[in-house]
């Protein structure tokens, strides 16, 4: 088991662990994923690490909270307690060369996979700007980012409590889509890189493509085992069926067959609701 050797809460449902996984330490490269199983009876979800000391063996994970396994680990983990599975590093790396100016985003929390990313990138000689929009409570990584790249800008949108959560979210995919074509017709850039939501990939490359300026995307669809045996993070890129999980995560913008993932990616929201409803009543009644 993998014991967790520091967790906090980071900003609002952001929680860092940082915990002891030798054998992940020893091999992850930028852009890859574990699969963890943090409890006996719980599911398998893939998150990204974000930071990591070979010597020592450890790894950093940041965790949104969105559903109920992430709502059990914010709520029941401590320090000095033990994360059950961890499989990995899963996955292709990012590729390391030099693309020269690289604009990469990061919606939401896809600022902290863009992380290690953008931090190798840019120790290789590249120039990286690093952009992440965000509601205001859930900036990351912050002082990390502005210490690892060229530029570290972010934009903080405010939740307006008169607004539903769509509205506010939409609110957030409209200044992300302002900001990225206000940066691409004042400068240039030879790669534009993205992490979040599906939606917010989609309208972002709608941008982007007006520019002509090539774009890779991580994609984040269904996961199950991670390996390539179960095919429920299937993709289509390029006319071809894709699987996250052993052919990316990392894919051609251009290649995406966006309508197909965004319509994908909802297929369990209401289960997934049904768990969280779930789990908050057992909470409440103080069971598990």
């Amino acid at each position: 088991m993998y014991k967790i050797l520091e967790k906090k809460e980071i900003a609002m449902r952001n929680t860092w662990y940082k915990v002891h996984a030798p054998h992940v330490a020893r091999k992850v490269q930028p852009g890859q994923f574990v699969i963890i199983r943090a409890f006996e009876n719980g599911e398998r979800i893939p998150l990204t690490p974000v930071m990591w000391d070979r010597e020592d063996g450890w790894i950093v994970l940041v965790v949104f909270t969105r559903g109920r396994t992430t709502m059990r680990m914010a709520a029941e983990l401590k320090e000095g307690d033990e994360i059950l599975n961890i499989a990995g590093p899963l996955g292709n790396p990012v590729p390391m060369k030099k693309f020269g100016k690289i604009l990469a985003i990061g919606a939401y929390t896809g600022i902290v996979e863009v992380f290690p990313i953008a931090k190798a990138w840019q120790e290789l000689g590249n120039d990286v700007t690093t952009l992440n929009v965000t509601f205001e409570p859930m900036v990351v990584l912050k002082e990390e980012l502005e210490g690892a790249v060229s530029r570290h800008i972010v934009e903080p949108v405010p939740i307006d409590p008169n607004l539903d959560f769509p509205a506010n979210m939409r609110n957030v995919t409209k200044r992300l889509t302002e900001k990225v074509h206000e940066m691409l017709e004042k400068e240039g850039f030879d790669l534009v890189f993205m992490v979040g939501p599906a939606g917010d990939q989609r309208a972002v490359f709608n941008v982007v493509k007006e520019f002509g300026v090539p774009m890779k995307v991580d994609l984040h669809p269904i996961m199950v085992d991670g390996t390539g045996m179960c095919g429920a993070c299937r993709v289509t890129v390029g006319g071809e069926v894709k699987f996250a999980c052993i052919d990316g995560p990392e894919f051609d913008a251009y290649q995406v067959a966006w309508d197909e993932l965004i319509a994908r990616s909802g297929y369990y929201t209401d289960l997934e609701a049904k768990a969280m409803q779930e789990y908050m009543k057992a909470l409440q009644g103080g069971g598990q």
